[in-house]
């Protein structure tokens, strides 16, 4: 029975756990959390007492319930009961009671238990968080707290009709009311908070005078459209507001979610601001909501797809820096057979000089200075194989060979597009001309290391033409049986010395090359049964590498 007794403590206690639920250790930090709350949602509700329908707490612009929901969102549906009873202390103290007390207890609870559903909506159902600002993320907040707040604002006005506190022929006028108030309250505060946590990197990262210049011309163009809504007599109509998406657009791609965020919440403020201090009725506000509404939609979803794409540069970034790893392993592995002759021919040396030299000291050692020479020459041997070793100490990595089929023309982009960056760098410009062609069984990233070695080479290249632009074309087709790779530049070509021992080990033009790539480029392309070879294109200067691999492991055998 004590076991039992144990566990089911133990199950209670973890689920009070996942649901946020305080344990007895933090009942105290739970009651500071509560009383900041409470305090900063009654302030919130009075100071935007916007167009109050009916004396009934439902107004056209609602923060607090943003609040309220980020509550939920990180400290967990505990919190649900302190919701509950700010509300009630909203309604008794902020709203003068308009309602009847069962009434502000019934709206209280849905308030409560609504916001409570919603916050359990996004984090088990869709895993939402506040610390990320990915496209995904920003698609469930956008779709689930409309709704939301829709089913909320229509529980909360059956109930103020079933109360008697609304006439029912004004229910659908209370329903959008309280929706829009709420709707726009959440996805214009929460969005700033979730870039507070989860996106703020890119702007601390970049310049401070940078960032200075994105504000100056995004406030410029927000004060711009809002000097046109508002000067010019057709704005009534709106015809001026769409002028807003430009500053809205361009900040975030500028600055993506975390700028878009903050400026989408200033227009909204400036308009606030502007059409309080006007006297605009409460069907203009709304419209103006609405449209806000549309506004913050646009540019949250602009500025967490511009993020999106930032991230997947970096791993780009990353997968290169990664590939280029693995390309030293499998250069290294391609060239043992090379390896062992480049290093077994000094140590051969060193053994024969080694062995004159014992002779000499055996037969002449009246003559130290024949067996000195003999010596040197020893030590000059080792010497060469100790510089060998030295340049691939840093060359060997991990990597296995695995064929499959594999798409040559997305292969093909991929490179290209890692390569890009370098090529833009030198002022080269990068052309693919890719067919459409039969997929072929390669290892993949074997493939890969060899199209980046000889894209990067043609690059070199064309950085070094004395004739401007330089230029890099790749071609992809089908021929019989396989396909072809072409990789031409107009560089100033191969020098005739240099072109009688190009796929040779360690022949390189590059200042501080190792010699390697070509060499074992040609040891891999040899592996899955295809040819390299290079030509030139004019007497004044350009190549063109030629690869071509047969479409499957039966071709490549000649079967």
């Amino acid at each position: 029975m004590g076991d039992v007794i144990r566990r089911s403590g133990s199950r209670i206690a973890a689920l009070r756990r996942r649901s946020g639920w305080p344990s007895e250790l933090t009942l105290a930090h739970y009651a500071l959390i509560s009383c900041i709350f409470t305090v900063t949602y009654l302030g919130l509700e009075w100071l935007t007492r916007v167009h109050e329908l009916e004396a009934l707490g439902i107004t056209l612009w609602n923060p607090a319930k943003a609040l309220s929901l980020g509550l939920l969102l990180i400290k967990g549906v505990a919190y649900a009961p302190v919701l509950f009873l700010a509300t009630l202390l909203v309604d008794l103290f902020i709203y003068g009671a308009a309602k009847g007390l069962p009434s502000t207890v019934a709206t209280s609870a849905v308030v409560a238990l609504g916001y409570a559903g919603l916050a359990i909506t996004l984090t088990r159902g869709l895993g939402f968080t506040m610390k990320r600002t990915d496209l995904r993320n920003v698609i469930g907040l956008l779709v689930t707290v409309p709704a939301g707040t829709f089913v909320i604002a229509s529980f909360y006005c059956i109930l103020l009709v079933l109360f008697g506190d609304l006439p029912v022929k004004q229910y659908w006028e209370a329903v959008p009311h309280l929706w829009v108030g709420d709707t726009v309250g959440i996805v214009i505060i929460l969005p700033v908070a979730m870039a507070v946590f989860g996106s703020m990197r890119h702007l601390l990262d970049t310049k401070p005078w940078v960032l200075l210049i994105d504000a100056a011309a995004f406030l410029a163009g927000v004060l711009i459209a809002l000097w046109l809504i508002f000067s010019v007599e057709e704005a009534n109509d709106y015809h001026f507001f769409y002028l807003l998406f430009l500053p809205v657009s361009w900040i975030a791609m500028r600055a993506g979610f975390a700028g878009t965020a903050a400026g989408v919440c200033l227009i909204h403020l400036l308009l606030l601001a502007y059409i309080s201090w006007g006297g605009y009725p409460a069907s203009t506000f709304m419209s103006y909501q609405l449209l806000v509404l549309a506004l913050a939609f646009n540019g949250l979803l602009l500025g967490a797809v511009v993020d999106e794409r930032r991230r997947s540069d970096e791993l780009l970034r990353e997968q290169h820096v990664e590939v280029a790893r693995m390309t030293r392993h499998a250069t290294a592995g391609a060239m043992g057979v090379s390896l062992a002759h480049q290093i077994s021919q000094p140590l051969t040396n060193v053994a024969m000089y080694l062995h004159v030299g014992r002779q000499l000291l055996a037969a002449k050692p009246e003559e130290p200075a024949r067996i000195s020479d003999s010596l040197e020459k020893a030590t000059t041997q080792l010497r060469q194989a100790k510089e060998i070793l030295e340049r691939l100490r840093d060359f060997v990595s991990r990597g296995t060979l695995r064929p499959a089929p594999t798409d040559l023309g997305a292969l093909t982009r991929k490179v290209v597009a890692l390569a890009g960056d370098d090529a833009r760098a030198h002022g080269v410009s990068v052309r693919l001309e890719a067919a459409s062609v039969p997929p072929v069984t390669v290892d993949a990233l074997q493939l890969e290391q060899i199209l980046i070695n000889v894209i990067n080479n043609a690059i070199d290249a064309a950085a070094e033409a004395n004739r401007a632009p330089g230029s890099v074309t790749i071609r992809v087709a089908s021929m019989d049986k396989g396909v072809r790779i072409e990789v031409e530049d107009n560089g100033p070509g191969v020098s005739e010395a240099v072109a009688q021992h190009l796929f040779d080990p360690f022949v390189t033009t590059k200042q501080g090359g190792m010699g390697l790539g070509l060499s074992l480029s040609r040891e891999l392309i040899t592996a899955h049964g295809g040819t390299i070879n290079w030509e030139h294109i004019s007497s004044d200067g350009g190549a063109r590498f030629t690869i071509e691999l047969p479409s499957g492991p039966e071709d490549a055998h000649g079967t």
